[in-house]
């Protein structure tokens, strides 16, 4: 499958060790979670989205869960669940 150039400026902006794998869940449309991190300080925004299946793989992090998920959604992911390490819950985008 081929990256549409939304998905291959967004590779092009990932840490370059992390491109191929970000290729292949972005060319795969993987299911994802939205969640609330506490991995990092104040200057990572506090929602990520992550492959269902490896959540230690961040494809981002967002100011609010609703824009992970809207920019998650535009990337071709699909949403799985919202706070699956939390008991934050949220609507799932339109």
């Amino acid at each position: 499958m081929t990256l549409t150039p939304a998905q291959q400026a967004y590779v092009q902006s990932a840490f370059p060790e992390c491109r191929a794998e970000m290729a292949d869940y972005l060319a795969r449309g993987v299911e994802v979670v939205v969640y609330r991190q506490n991995e990092c300080g104040d200057d990572v925004p506090p929602f990520a989205v992550a492959p269902k299946d490896r959540q230690d793989f961040w494809i981002g992090c967002w100011e609010t869960p609703e824009l992970a998920a809207t920019e998650a959604v535009s990337l071709g992911l699909q949403i799985s669940t919202f706070g699956l390490r939390t008991k934050y819950e949220i609507s799932r985008p339109e």
